[in-house]
């Protein structure tokens, strides 16, 4: 492995989505192999809003600029290539292994202060997992392993050949990228053809209730799901009616617990089925229980963009977006938010902001716009406490808030010569109100203690 692993060195701008006019620099270490065609191969962590990209081979000596040629996110993968002719001399592609080679004699192989680092791993399980911030699943292989600081990219090997990357590590337990949801992403490519991920956008339960089969007459053992919202995409159609049980997806039988038995991995959730050889914009072929019998339904997959979810999701690398009234620092209640509070965020970020990421977007409000925190200043004194930070905002001038833009046109016409800020019920504070007049003046003032430039940028 020493002629195929590769060490990263990644600059990047690390932006701060509570403070949100804050950028630092930030270097990221991480690893990658190489593949066929002179290119390093590794996962996509770490290289959003990167402004360098250098790599080293051997574990020690000469760095070499590389340029990022190929990025999915929500895979976790990328591709780096190197222009330099010189990098490429005495390395050799991986080779990758198949579905039947992913469970024994496993270990984790890096470069580590200069020396090649091996150590063994234990195949635990696979499993669905999504793919970026609440996204696309697609399968993960499970591995435990005594190695520390893993999850940036590592090799997991079974002999000479490639069992997948190591995307991240919790405790003991490796989450391994296996090697044929790779290798399939790298031909697609290579074809020209990569569509991205899919997914099934509609709402499930377990048909577990013997109450419910019996409801919709469905005869014969227990099994299938019962859809209960067809669609999770604001206006989209679906082919998919509510209350359909579904009984197979692609032939695959689906058991009351919506598993089903994947002839490489085991049983698995279904919705695995959305990326088992699928991609973005192919039909799934789905048979449910409707009415009495049963029908064959084509059900074609929803590219995974989530930007128009109610807790939105934006693609890596964009800038975070912010408005500033009076001191009070207005964002979008986004997935990066939710993130500024580490890997436990479900535990660790307040639980009203936590809660909405499991909603849906309603017609009067597609998304929601929060306030991370005030700058202290005697304008809105009062208001400086720490129950004023995020705060999910409902309306403001008696305007319904979704977006910045809708803020920014509320801040347009005030209520009686105030600025009224209404916040969801059930928050710390229902209601900021500020004097419109001396808001200007305000502006200019806070701008320059705090040395922020633009007090706005909805885009």
């Amino acid at each position: 492995m020493q002629q195929s692993i590769v060490r990263f060195d990644v600059t990047r701008n690390d932006h701060n989505f509570r403070v949100p006019w804050d950028k630092r620099a930030q270097s990221v270490s991480k690893l990658g192999a190489v593949i066929d065609g002179n290119e390093v191969l590794t996962t996509a962590q770490g290289l959003a809003n990167h402004t360098l990209v250098r790599l080293q081979k051997g574990g020690r000596g000469r760095w070499f600029n590389g340029e990022v040629k190929w990025v999915d996110f929500q895979a976790n993968l990328a591709v780096v290539g190197v222009s330099d002719e010189i990098f490429w001399s005495d390395l050799t592609p991986i080779q990758f292994a198949e579905a039947d080679e992913l469970r024994d004699d496993l270990q984790v192989v890096r470069w580590r202060a200069g020396n090649i680092e091996r150590r063994a791993a234990e195949f635990s399980r696979f499993t669905v997992a999504d793919a970026n911030f609440n996204q696309a699943p697609r399968i993960e292989l499970k591995a435990s392993s005594e190695i520390e600081g893993a999850g940036r990219g590592e090799l997991m090997v079974s002999g000479a050949k490639v069992v997948g990357l190591v995307a991240s590590k919790s405790g003991s337990t490796c989450s391994v990228i296996p090697a044929p949801f790779i290798t399939a992403a790298l031909k697609l490519r290579a074809d020209g053809n990569y569509r991205g991920l899919g997914y099934f956008d509609f709402i499930w339960q377990p048909a577990s209730n013997p109450a419910t089969t019996e409801f919709f007459e469905l005869n014969g053992p227990a099994r299938g799901v019962l859809v209960i919202k067809t669609s999770t995409r604001p206006g989209a159609k679906s082919p998919l009616n509510l209350h359909d049980i579904i009984l197979e997806v692609d032939g695959f039988p689906i058991d009351i617990q919506g598993d089903y038995l994947d002839p490489d991995y085991g049983h698995v959730i279904m919705e695995y089925l959305a990326c088992r050889n699928k991609w973005a914009g192919d039909i799934v072929k789905l048979k449910v229980w409707r009415d009495g019998k049963t029908q064959q339904i084509d059900y074609t997959l929803p590219k995974a963009d989530f930007t128009e979810n109610l807790v939105t999701d934006r693609p890596e690398g964009a800038e975070p977006t912010y408005l500033i009234a009076g001191g009070l620092v207005f964002v979008p209640l986004s997935a990066e938010y939710l993130s500024s509070w580490g890997k436990d965020w479900q535990r660790n970020a307040p639980f009203r902001l936590v809660f909405y990421n499991n909603q849906k977007p309603e017609k009067a409000q597609r998304s929601l716009v929060v306030l991370s925190l005030v700058l202290p200043d005697f304008y809105n004194i009062g208001y400086q406490e720490r129950n004023a930070q995020n705060l999910v905002l409902d309306k403001a001038n008696g305007l319904r808030i979704d977006t910045l833009k809708s803020l920014a046109n509320a801040l347009k016409s005030p209520e009686d010569g105030f600025h009224v800020f209404e916040f969801k019920k059930g928050s710390a504070l229902q209601k900021i109100i500020l004097d419109a007049e001396k808001l200007d003046a305000a502006n200019q003032r806070i701008a320059k203690r705090y040395r922020i430039a633009q007090f706005q940028k909805l885009q």
